[in-house]
């Protein structure tokens, strides 16, 4: 198998978090352009119809795209290590958490991202081979959701070890990257987030989210 990820865009470091916490040994491929790291590379955009990554290509040639798809078959393939929970309502709950981690934060500073950054003019929306251009309302728009995210999930922390509960999951996969995202583009989450801030500091310590 092989993972094609893209610099350090974070739903590729999901996908390549969630392998190095299951230990399974896949081969990861740049998936960028070598002369233009700020695109994806023309070899790879004819493989995968959507243009995005991560991108998991099986032995038998077949592709799953979507980090998310990638985590579950994975999770299916190599059940030691739950990372999508234990029991039919823990995983219920894991994925809960994973989509708000994903819809109201990672996809937040998305928005801020690629409305903003010059390298994105012409490409506000991941995916697509037409124009999009950037809108700044809605950059506005996502640093309001993003501070709503960090006071809801910090409300949340105050009685919980991890967003699903009392396990890593890989709705903490999620939302750390989506967090870490944020700090990379000066959206940090506010000082008076004392949970989100216990809560970061013990998952980046684990030696799989070093990637």
């Amino acid at each position: 198998m092989k993972l094609y990820t893209w610099l350090s865009a974070p739903n590729p470091r999901r996908a390549k978090i969630f392998v190095a916490e299951k230990g399974i040994d896949i081969e990861i491929v740049e998936a960028s352009d070598p002369d233009n790291p700020g695109q994806l590379s023309a070899e790879y955009c004819k493989k995968y119809l959507h243009q995005r990554v991560p991108l998991l290509e099986l032995d038998d040639g077949s592709c799953i795209g979507e980090a998310a798809a990638i985590c579950r078959y994975l999770e299916t393939v190599y059940p030691e290590n739950p990372l999508m929970g234990r029991t039919p309502k823990e995983a219920a709950i894991v994925e809960m958490w994973d989509r708000i981690a994903e819809w109201e934060g990672m996809m937040a500073v998305s928005e801020v991202f690629r409305n903003t950054h010059h390298l994105f003019e012409g490409r506000g929306l991941a995916g697509y081979d037409i124009d999009i251009p950037q809108i700044p309302e809605l950059a506005e728009r996502g640093e309001l959701r993003l501070g709503r995210f960090f006071e809801k999930i910090d409300k949340h922390l105050a009685e919980h070890e991890f967003l699903a509960g009392d396990a890593f999951s890989f709705a903490d996969i999620t939302a750390m990257c989506a967090i870490d995202f944020g700090i990379s583009r000066r959206l940090p989450f506010p000082g008076s987030c004392s949970n989100v801030q216990r809560w970061h500091e013990a998952i980046s310590a684990r030696q799989s989210t070093q990637v």
